[in-house]
């Protein structure tokens, strides 16, 4: 084995040959461990000397080390989520408002510009009805006029109808005093007709009295036992008894013929005065009838004149709030606007503000209402320091309002953070107005600086209980620990 070795003592280089073949000595061992003495050994070791600049190094290694291992074992870190949103308005009465266009119409007039504060109430725009139904400049007039006739038709039909009304009851009256009267004059003609019955009956029994008298007369006057002049008397007897039945029998008919033109006059009456109150009846309801279509065409025209009036009050716009004119439509005057056209935005001045933030979804077991968000409000200076919140300057305070309970379309989570005003007052709107963007921080829990390190290193989220970290919560899972 040929090896040449360059080895460099007290500032010497010397040169030592080894032997091509190797064979065991006293002074090289059987591993080839060098075998020297213990003088000799010393003094090389002695004779080495380590770089300045290399022990400067690994001092000031060791040093750093030891600093990076008290700052990991005490320095605190608050652990945060980090958000973003935007500043807005709790009450959704103080949001930026849209306002559209609610008819077809032209535009007449604009009396705001861009900028200009308004008033609940003030006049911001005109627009000119282009619907044909509604472009009559005198339509709500024409409508007064045709409301005030089907007013009158209505009131005379129910006039009318009252007028026959009364005459209904008129009629029913004088019907039941003509049946009553008619009843009266039958009954009369009933007892006419008993007593002509009777009559007939006596002239019967007369009539056969004499018929008996005259035949006992002829068997008398036969024998010789009564004279002529009896049997003559006695035969006139029976021929004016004839005459009285047959008097009687025409008297009976006589009466039963004005018993029966009675009772045919009082169904005649009858039907007269039914027929009659059909009529009137019939006319009465043809009254409620025109006065229920007159009713029914006076709604008709009070829709289309409330229509008409809606949009005359729809081609006025107004400011629904007090708030700043924004965002006024390009379009000029004389141009054509449609329903759902936006014509302009208003600001409210809005009092309470809220910021309306976006949490991703493995942040969201984090969020509960309550937790205090730091806020750095984009456009004012500020030194953002989340570990540390205490030490961040120009930041904003606030504190969580609501949760949504459902993630929003894009898989984050909505929050809404109202602001407080302990540690240090809101700028005014005029700076920070509706619509800028805010970064946020919501404070979660402080832990040491060794485990956050552990915690980020593995990829756990932050912790969702509060408490101090001993060894045994950072080396044991949580899910072997009892109560977790």
């Amino acid at each position: 084995m040929n090896v040449g070795t360059n080895v460099r003592i007290s500032g010497d280089l010397r040169k030592t040959n080894v032997p091509r073949r190797w064979k065991p000595n006293r002074e090289i061992g059987l591993f080839g461990i060098q075998f020297l003495p213990s003088t000799k050994r010393l003094r090389s070791h002695a004779a080495v000397r380590i770089p300045r600049r290399l022990r400067t190094w690994s001092r000031s290694a060791v040093g750093l080390f030891l600093v990076f291992g008290v700052t990991v074992s005490f320095v605190p870190w608050t652990q945060t989520v980090t958000v973003q949103g935007r500043l807005s308005a709790y009450s959704p009465s103080e949001r930026p408002q849209e306002i559209h266009a609610q008819i077809n119409g032209r535009i007449r007039t604009w009396h705001v510009n861009e900028g200009m504060a308004v008033n609940s109430g003030d006049l911001v725009l005109e627009l000119d009805d282009v619907s044909p139904e509604f472009m009559a400049p005198d339509l709500l007039q024409r409508l007064g006029q045709s409301r005030q006739a089907l007013e009158d038709r209505r009131r005379a039909a129910l006039t009318r109808a009252d007028i026959l009304a009364k005459r209904l009851e008129e009629m029913t009256k004088l019907t039941r005093a003509a049946t009553t009267s008619a009843k009266a004059r039958v009954s009369e003609a009933d007892h006419k007709v008993q007593s002509a019955r009777q009559r007939v009956a006596r002239a019967k029994v007369t009539q056969e009295t004499a018929a008996l008298n005259l035949e006992r007369s002829r068997i008398l006057e036969a024998d010789g036992l009564v004279s002529r002049r009896e049997l003559e008397l006695a035969i006139q007897t029976e021929i004016a008894s004839r005459a009285e039945v047959k008097a009687a029998e025409a008297a009976l008919r006589e009466a039963e013929q004005a018993r029966r033109a009675l009772a045919h006059g009082r169904e005649q009456i009858d039907a007269e005065l039914i027929q009659r109150e059909l009529d009137t009846r019939s006319q009465r309801a043809s009254a409620l009838a025109d006065a229920a279509k007159a009713s029914e065409e006076l709604a008709d025209l009070e829709l289309k004149r409330s229509n008409a009036l809606q949009r005359r009050a729809a081609g006025r716009v107004v400011a629904p709030l007090a708030g700043t004119v924004v965002r006024l439509t390009p379009i000029g005057l004389g141009e054509i606007v449609h329903p759902g056209d936006e014509l302009f935005t208003i600001v409210p001045s809005s009092a309470s503000r809220a910021v309306e933030m976006w949490a991703e979804a493995i942040d969201a077991p984090l969020l509960k209402p309550g937790r205090p968000v730091r806020l750095l409000l984009h456009g004012i200076p500020a030194i953002p320091i989340p570990a540390w919140p205490e030490l961040m300057a120009g930041t904003y305070d606030g504190r969580i309002q609501v949760v949504d309970q459902s993630a929003s379309a894009n898989g984050k989570f909505r929050l809404w953070v109202e602001p407080e005003t302990v540690r240090r007052n809101w700028p005014p709107q005029e700076q920070v107005r509706q619509g800028t963007q805010v970064m946020g921080w919501v404070i979660l829990n402080r832990v040491p600086l060794w485990y956050e390190m552990w915690r980020r290193f593995n990829l756990f989220p932050a912790d969702y209980e509060t408490g101090a970290k001993a060894l045994t919560d950072v080396f044991l899972p949580k899910a072997g620990r009892r109560g977790k």
